[in-house]
C-alpha cells in the first residue's frame, strides 16, 4: 500500500469515528463499527441497538491544487507541493460548483448499490476542504444545489453530512441536497461557520 493510501485510510477512519461520537452526543444513538470493508466501499458498517447502516467518506476540495497541497503535506516521504500564491477569484463559487458535481456523482455511483441493497440507504460524509469555507460558501452551495438536476440520484444515501473543522474539532452538519437546504440533526436550521 502506498503512503498516500495509508494516510487516506487513516483520515477516513478518523472521520467515521468522529461522526459516531458527534452523532451519539446529538441523538443518543450509539453506533459501533462492526466491519471496515476493504478495498470496496463503504468505509464502515455500523450497528446501533436499533439498526445497521453504512458510511461512505469523500472529500470536496476547493481545487486540484489545494487537494495536492493537503495530500502531499500529510503523506510521509512525499515532497510537499504547496498551492501557488494566487491571485484567487470566485473561491466560494468554485467550491460550490465542485461540491455539487461531487455530490451528484456520489449519489449515482453504482458501487454503492450492494451495501444499499444489503443494509438500506447509507450515510455520506463529505469533507469540506477550502481555506475560505464559511457561511458564504454554503450560501452558494445552496444556490448551486437548487440549480442541479438530481434525477440521477439512485437513493443509495438517506443522509448527507458536511464535515469540517470548527473550534478545533471535527463537526458535521446535515445537508439536504434536493432542496439545497441545510439542517442539523434535529431538523432545525443550523448556523454555519
Amino acid at each position: 500500500m502506498n503512503n498516500r493510501r495509508s494516510v487516506q485510510e487513516q483520515n477516513e477512519q478518523f472521520i467515521v469515528d468522529a461522526f459516531i461520537s458527534w452523532w451519539a452526543l446529538r441523538t443518543g444513538e450509539k453506533f459501533q463499527v462492526i466491519e471496515r470493508p476493504h478495498p470496496l466501499p463503504p468505509e464502515a458498517i455500523l450497528r446501533s441497538q436499533s439498526r445497521t447502516t453504512w458510511i461512505e467518506v469523500t472529500d470536496a476540495f476547493y481545487s486540484k491544487e489545494w487537494a495536492q497541497d493537503i495530500h502531499s503535506y500529510a503523506t510521509p516521504d512525499e515532497p510537499h507541493t504547496p498551492m501557488g500564491p494566487g491571485p484567487y477569484i470566485n473561491m466560494d463559487a468554485q467550491m460550490a460548483a465542485r461540491f455539487a458535481k461531487l455530490l451528484k456523482k456520489k449519489l449515482s455511483k453504482a458501487s454503492y448499490a450492494k451495501p444499499s441493497e444489503k443494509y438500506g440507504p447509507g450515510i455520506l460524509l463529505v469533507g469540506m476542504h477550502s481555506p475560505w469555507f464559511d457561511r458564504k460558501t454554503c450560501e452558494l452551495m445552496h444556490e448551486e444545489c437548487r440549480g442541479t438536476d438530481w434525477s440521477t440520484d439512485q437513493g443509495y444515501f438517506s443522509s448527507v453530512f458536511l464535515s469540517f473543522r470548527s473550534l478545533n474539532q471535527q463537526t458535521f452538519v446535515e445537508w439536504k441536497w434536493r432542496s439545497g437546504g441545510i439542517l442539523d440533526s434535529r431538523g432545525s436550521p443550523h448556523p454555519l461557520p
